[in-house]
């Protein structure tokens, strides 16, 4: 059976129904009239009643955002729309307090904890500096902290090695004058 472009070649009652055994011409799910007449949402307009990412829409019975800013900031001079923050630059870092921490860390680390007890210093001048209490707070308070652990950690390290060899030399001592 050889058919031509353009020619059915289901014969011609499937022009009356569609490849699946269904009337071509009818809508299985409604017309579109059926649909925009029972619109669920109240509209007809497709982009809603209004633009959700507009500008706010103040009337009765909206309270005004701006109303207890003051004047500057209710004219949307430092503050974008719908936001009243005042921002402040962050206080500058300490520099002891961010040596402190690079030493404790160097001290655990690198160094075999000698130079532990110059990042304890560094770190306790860095806590100085870094109170909320000083004239000229500045930032870094989290570094300064973290050195400091560092610091004590490695220090008492320090501690402990200088006292095992203090006993080991006491005990190898003693035992050379007892004739051991």
């Amino acid at each position: 059976m050889s058919t031509q472009w353009g020619q059915d070649p289901y014969g011609p009652s499937s022009e009356r129904y569609g490849p699946y055994g269904s009337s071509a011409s009818a809508d299985p799910y409604g017309s579109a009239e059926q649909h925009e007449a029972a619109d669920p949402y109240g509209t007809a307009d497709p982009y809603g009643a209004a633009d959700p990412h507009g500008a706010p829409q103040r009337g009765a019975g909206v309270p005004d955002p701006y109303a207890s800013l003051p004047s500057g900031l209710s004219q949307g001079r430092y503050a974008a729309p719908g936001y009243a923050v005042a921002v402040q630059p962050a206080p500058p870092s300490s520099g002891l307090g961010i040596a402190g921490f690079v030493i404790g860390l160097l001290g655990l680390t690198l160094c075999g904890t000698l130079v532990s007890p110059v990042g304890l210093v560094l770190s306790i001048l860095g806590m100085r500096e870094t109170s909320p209490t000083a004239t000229s707070p500045k930032g870094g308070r989290g570094l300064t902290i973290t050195g400091l652990i560092l610091s004590i950690i490695g220090t008492v390290a320090l501690l402990l090695i200088i006292a095992y060899f203090v006993v080991m030399f006491v005990i190898a001592g003693v035992a050379a004058g007892s004739g051991y």
